[in-house]
């Protein structure tokens, strides 16, 4: 009777822990959605990679943004393309389902997993939706970078590599090769965590057998490495030619090497001696505490990511030093550091046992809250607090967010405008507001070079003298006023009159 009741209680579990990450997910993703319409994203960043999603349809040109101009010189951000179906009829909120999208495709392939029991599938979600996973999902005031990706991917291939389904892995390393140039790095750091966790269950095994698996893991090896090193030869190619007029990846990189070889030597400022060490504190405690649910098999996670992180590390080092070391905990830097640390937990957890036990579980959710509020704390450390960030009842009313600040005369002006303009047509407003204008193409001040065409519309300051030219002055409430070809100004003509009604 016991046996008959295991299959039944093994889907119960299932579902049920499917369901919960699933609400979880959904639930993150609606605060951050909140978090968009209250102008809580208002850098630049996030518009820049809505523009590179969509600037093929709207512009003629692949990867371009208003910031940097062609972007391809200085990323291969070559998987924001394959969002524009979301980004183009959503805007900005496009991305943020295509980040949820990503995670429920990874909570669910979790959830389901044979080649893990019920604790271990509860670890691997406790990794991926903690308190530090959900800061980098967050990522405040930029609200959105390629890099964001790399979590759910990342765990999408160890589950797929761990159940030896070679198909399906090599299309989630392809994604991850296509979220950005360090993609194929992050590939090499779980494949070796994968075979290093394989050649450890085979040591006492036939001698046959871990020879293949060596010679699969040079394979895959050199195959990563071949493609990360393509990745930067055609990044190299591409700035050539644009090297006189635009930023491009090979003197940045350049850069961050000289500015990381002064600061290891010594020879550079203290502070950014102390800032790098810091940082690399802040990644070791990120991992211990992502690993302190394995439990006893903690001591097996901790090999595999030391085994496997020092290229990740470098990469964070060196991507870190073009800012002289103080942004070493930003969101975009951690994602790959989360993202392997899921994966090694994946791939520590041991083979599943017949029937995983409730004593077990126990352990491992007690195990789940200690890491969870020690990494609220390691957060707060760095001056962030989830909480308002999830808070969706807050979030509705609005109060204490940054669209509160704006009256509200002013914001239904602003709404209004944004909803009569063309989807795509380049607009010039002041950075906070931007948001608004999230379906439109942001040109930003200062940067109108770099456009792939001057604004076309103007939210300016009712006080400014009018800019003449081509340009009209169009309706204006409270501090704020619209300038634009005048042929665009039938378009928003009403709008004064319906913020004050």
């Amino acid at each position: 009777m016991a046996n008959a009741l295991e299959p039944s209680r093994h889907r119960r579990g299932t579902l049920a822990l499917a369901t919960a990450a699933t609400l979880a997910v959904l639930y993150a993703g609606l605060c951050k959605a909140l978090l968009f319409r209250s102008l809580e994203y208002f850098e630049s960043d996030f518009f820049g990679f809505l523009e590179m999603s969509w600037s093929w349809y709207y512009a003629g040109q692949l990867l371009h943004d208003n910031a940097y101009g062609a972007h391809f010189a200085i990323h291969n951000y070559y998987l924001l393309p394959l969002f524009s179906p979301l980004t183009i009829p959503l805007g900005a909120y496009g991305l943020v389902v295509a980040l949820v999208v990503l995670h429920l495709l990874a909570v669910l392939r979790v959830a389901r997993a044979a080649a893990l029991d019920l604790p271990g599938r509860l670890a691997v979600l406790a990794g991926l939706l903690g308190p530090i996973a959900y800061y980098v999902f967050d990522n405040p005031v930029w609200g959105f970078h390629a890099e964001l990706c790399y979590p759910p991917l990342a765990t999408l291939l160890a589950v797929e590599l761990l159940e030896g389904r070679t198909g399906r892995a090599i299309v989630v390393a392809l994604l991850i090769v296509l979220v950005k140039e360090d993609g194929a790095v992050l590939d090499a750091a779980v494949l070796v965590a994968y075979f290093a966790g394989r050649l450890w269950s085979l040591r006492a095994g036939a001698s046959e057998e871990r020879r293949k698996a060596m010679r699969a893991a040079f394979l895959s090896l050199l195959a990563v490495t071949v493609v990360f090193l393509v990745g930067m030869t055609v990044l190299s190619v591409a700035g050539q030619s644009l090297a006189p007029t635009e930023t491009t990846s090979s003197p940045r990189l350049a850069k961050a090497l000289r500015i990381l070889a002064l600061t290891l030597t010594g020879d550079a400022r203290p502070v950014q001696r102390t800032r790098l060490l810091e940082g690399l504190t802040a990644y070791a405690f990120t991992a211990a505490l992502l690993l302190l649910p394995l439990g006893r098999r903690l001591h097996r996670g901790l090999m595999l990511i030391v085994l496997s992180a020092p290229p990740v590390i470098v990469v964070l080092a060196v991507s870190s030093a073009i800012y002289r070391f103080e942004l070493m905990v930003w969101p975009p830097r951690l994602a790959l550091l989360v993202g392997l640390a899921v994966a090694c937990i994946v791939f520590a957890w041991p083979t599943p046992t017949r029937l995983a036990s409730a004593r077990t579980a126990a352990g491992v959710a007690v195990l789940i809250a200690l890491s969870w509020g020690l990494q609220v704390l390691l957060l707060s450390h760095i001056g962030y607090s989830p909480w308002p960030r999830l808070d969706a009842r807050a979030l509705l009313r609005g109060g204490g967010y940054r669209a509160s600040t704006v009256p509200p005369h002013e914001m239904r002006f602003l709404r209004c405008v944004a909803g009569r303009l063309p989807r795509g047509l380049p607009v010039l407003a002041p950075r906070g507001l931007v948001p608004v204008f999230h379906h439109q193409s942001i040109v930003f001040e200062g940067l109108e070079a770099h456009a792939w065409h001057p604004p076309r519309l103007s939210v300016v300051s009712s006080t400014a003298a009018a800019a003449g030219g081509t340009a009209c002055r169009g309706p204006q409430v409270g501090n704020l006023a619209v300038e634009a070809e005048c042929g665009l100004l039938p378009l928003v003509g009403d709008c004064g009159r319906e913020a004050n009604p």
